[in-house]
């Protein structure tokens, strides 16, 4: 399910974040095919860092914060976009997504970890997932969910 270009750029990330103080996750796409749920096409990398690893990150690496104030439905403080090889790599720190009119945090519960060669990669469950893509609600996100029952 993930092609090689992919799996690189999941061991990037794995080492690009691997001096953060705060838990991590990799989030959509990438996340649901990382535990064995055919997500389609996977374009990019999400993932998911606390706002105080987000602002370290951008530090540290000297990478401009692209947020932008997000849409009527998710945003985030932290913005980031890693140049970590092939597949383009999206980091969200302060994520938030809007829900019943009210701005939630998203901050998974559990931590899977996926090891690929020695790269530890983590994410929500595959219950946090969907819910995820619930609340998010985009029609993508909504077919994506649709994957999680075949």
């Amino acid at each position: 399910m993930l092609s090689f270009h992919q799996q690189t750029a999941l061991r990037r990330v794995a080492e690009f974040l691997s001096e953060t103080a705060d838990p991590w996750w990799v989030l959509g796409s990438a996340a649901m095919a990382l535990i064995g749920v055919d997500p389609g096409e996977i374009r990019d990398i999400d993932v998911l860092v606390s706002a105080g690893d987000a602002e370290a990150l951008m530090t540290a690496y000297s990478l401009p914060n692209e947020a932008d104030g997000g849409t009527d439905r998710f945003r985030s403080t932290y913005f980031l976009k890693p140049d970590l090889g092939d597949v383009p790599v999206e980091v969200m720190g302060g994520y938030q997504i809007r829900t019943a009119g009210l701005w939630t945090s998203v901050e998974p519960l559990s931590r899977q970890r996926i090891t690929l060669d020695d790269a530890k990669i983590y994410v929500p469950n595959h219950s946090e997932q969907m819910e995820i893509l619930k609340q998010l609600g985009r029609p993508k996100d909504l077919a994506r969910l649709k994957r999680f029952n075949r």
